[in-house]
C-alpha cells in the first residue's frame, strides 16, 4: 500500500498581532496570567467581511510554493474549520474554487481541536485506496465572531479608547475562552509515496456525552430557521458557548 510523505507547508494570519495586554484593555487580564497558563503572547483577528476560505487561500499558496507544484497538481481537499463561511456550501469548496481547481472533491471536517488527528487520518485513507494521490489539507478558523467585546477599536492602543465598565463585565464572563481564540489558517500537501513513510497507527475517541460543557448552541437546526437565525451574525453578537472554566479568576 501507499504510504505519504509532506511535500509543502504555509500558513498565514490576518490583520495586526493582539497582545496579551492588549486584551486588558478590554477585560481583566494581563500577560503573565495568560502565558502562564496558555503559551500564547499574541493572537491575529480577521477583518470584517473576510472568512476562512481566504486565510486558507493564502496558506495554500504558499504550500504549494513550497512543494514547487501547480494547484492543477491536487486532487482532494480536506477543509478543517468550526467556523466556515456558511451552513453549506463548505469551505472546501470555497477553497478549491478560488484555487481554480474544477472537479476536484473538497470535504470539510468538524472535529474542533482534534482536526488535525482525523484528518491525517482521512488522508492515509485516501492514499492507501489509491482515491488521491496529492491532497492538501488545510486548517482554517475566524473566531473573532466570537470574541466577547464590543468595541474592537479599544484593543488598540493607538485608538486611546478603552472599554466601559458594562463592556468589560461582559467580556469577562468569557475571558477563559476568549484568550485562547485566533484568526489563521495552516496547509499542508501530502503526496503518495511507495518508500517506507506515512501514518503508522492511531487510536481515536469521541465521547458526545461533554458536548454540553464547551458548545456554540446558535447557528444549529433544533429549531426550525427562521429569517433571524439565517441570516449572517454581526460580531457584536454573544457567542452562546458554555463553559465549566468561564467563571476562574482572571
Amino acid at each position: 500500500m501507499l504510504g505519504f510523505e509532506i511535500i509543502g507547508t504555509g500558513h498565514y494570519v490576518p490583520g495586526r498581532p493582539v497582545t496579551n495586554e492588549d486584551l486588558s484593555r478590554v477585560m481583566d487580564t494581563d500577560d503573565e496570567w495568560i502565558f502562564k497558563r496558555s503559551g500564547i503572547r499574541q493572537r491575529h483577528f480577521a477583518p470584517e467581511g473576510s472568512g476562512c476560505s481566504d486565510f486558507a487561500l493564502e496558506a495554500s499558496k504558499r504550500a504549494i510554493e513550497a512543494a514547487h507544484i501547480t494547484p492543477d497538481d491536487i486532487d482532494y481537499v480536506v477543509f478543517a474549520t468550526m467556523t466556515p463561511e456558511y451552513v453549506f456550501p463548505g469551505s472546501g469548496a470555497l477553497l478549491a474554487h478560488k484555487l481554480g481547481l474544477k472537479g476536484v472533491p473538497a470535504l470539510d471536517i468538524r472535529q474542533q481541536c482534534a482536526a488535525m488527528l482525523f484528518g491525517l487520518q482521512i488522508v492515509d485513507g485516501l492514499m492507501k485506496s489509491g482515491a488521491a494521490r496529492t491532497v492538501l489539507f488545510v486548517g482554517a478558523e475566524a473566531h473573532a465572531g466570537f470574541m466577547p467585546w464590543e468595541d474592537w477599536e479599544a484593543l488598540d492602543p493607538a485608538s486611546g479608547k478603552t472599554a466601559t465598565p458594562e463592556q468589560r463585565e461582559r467580556a469577562n464572563k468569557h475571558r477563559a475562552l476568549a484568550i485562547l481564540f485566533g484568526d489563521g489558517a495552516g496547509a499542508l500537501l501530502f503526496r503518495a509515496t511507495d518508500r517506507d513513510a506515512g501514518l503508522r497507527a492511531m487510536k481515536l475517541h469521541t465521547d458526545g456525552g461533554a458536548a454540553k460543557l464547551l458548545y456554540v448552541e446558535a447557528g444549529g437546526f433544533r429549531t426550525r430557521p427562521t429569517g433571524s437565525t439565517t441570516t449572517s451574525t454581526s460580531r457584536s453578537t454573544s457567542p452562546r458557548w458554555t463553559d465549566a472554566s468561564s467563571s476562574s479568576s482572571r
